[in-house]
């Protein structure tokens, strides 16, 4: 079970001038190979699941030749209490170390992230240990997509090989039941806490930096649906968002921010086909709305 896996995006006969960084928000919410068909240029991935920018960091050095770099975010990729299987296989322990250090991370915090380590060699024998949820997810993905059954419940943790579906299932047709398992679920992998003030934010802003020095670079601001907002984001997380957003246009005052997620149309769990993901309308106005404000800046 490998830890990313490479996509290219576009032209097949161009090497790619830009870098896609993201979770399967990014990769369900945005038609990528339109992207890169009206910006005349093609893009490459590293997908890797569940990942968030203390990943992508690491992988960027793969795309030292690209001249535009898309990061795509949410609140859920930027909580510090979500993190990819693949964390330690991708992030080096000095690192970690150094990074808990710096941030002054809670001892709770910094316990989920370093027995991910050991975790990483029980693996070479037993590769599904502490993945249960993520395969499960990934069998019943491949399931939905060989028997183009959009109705399977897939689940909602990250998915495997970075690409899913979009599939035309609406959360808002969710039974009662449904949709509180899937939120107990989602509680339980954060360990029902919301933070975006430390080892992800550190390495978001060395990631802008990298890029920066590159080209361009677009952050780009996923919406989450109701059924997420409402359970979740309450009015001083949300703030605490908002602020990690505000001291990243204050320190890269040339990254390009795009604000998906204050389109109001999002406002309904009818664009998403679960508590984190667009379905296949909403995809399409995300991306016409993401192109439409690239342009715009272009001009």
């Amino acid at each position: 079970m490998t830890s990313s896996g490479y996509f290219h995006y576009g032209r097949t006969d161009l090497k790619a001038s830009g870098v896609l960084h993201g979770s399967s928000l990014a990769y369900d919410g945005l038609d990528w190979n339109r992207i890169a068909e009206v910006t005349d240029g093609a893009i490459e991935s590293w997908a890797t699941a569940g990942s968030s920018p203390s990943e992508w960091e690491l992988l960027h050095r793969r795309s030292s030749h690209v001249l535009r770099t898309f990061v795509v975010i949410s609140p859920f990729d930027l909580n510090e209490y979500f993190l990819s299987d693949f964390r330690a296989d991708i992030v080096p322990l000095v690192q970690t170390i150094r990074d808990l250090k710096e941030c002054g991370a809670d001892w709770e915090l910094s316990k989920m992230i370093l027995r991910q380590y050991p975790l990483k060699y029980i693996r070479i024998l037993f590769p599904t240990a502490g993945r249960s949820d993520g395969v499960m997810v990934g069998i019943r993905s491949l399931l939905m997509k060989s028997a183009r059954a959009s109705g399977i419940d897939a689940g909602d943790g990250p998915k495997f090989g970075g690409t899913s579906d979009i599939v035309e299932q609406k959360v808002s047709d969710w039974s009662t039941g449904r949709l509180q398992r899937r939120l107990a679920g989602m509680e339980v992998s954060s360990h029902g806490k919301h933070s975006f003030s430390g080892l992800k934010k550190m390495a978001l802003e060395r990631l802008l930096r990298q890029a920066g020095q590159q080209g361009e670079v677009f952050v780009i601001v996923m919406p989450l649906p109701p059924v997420y907002k409402n359970e979740f984001l309450t009015p001083g997380i949300a703030q605490d968002f908002e602020e990690a957003m505000l001291s990243i246009e204050r320190r890269f005052p040339r990254v390009r921010m795009i604000r998906l997620d204050y389109i109001s149309a999002f406002d309904s769990n009818d664009l998403f086909w679960d508590i984190v993901h667009l379905n296949r309308d909403g995809q399409k106005i995300a991306t016409e709305a993401l192109l439409k404000e690239m342009q715009g800046s272009a001009g």
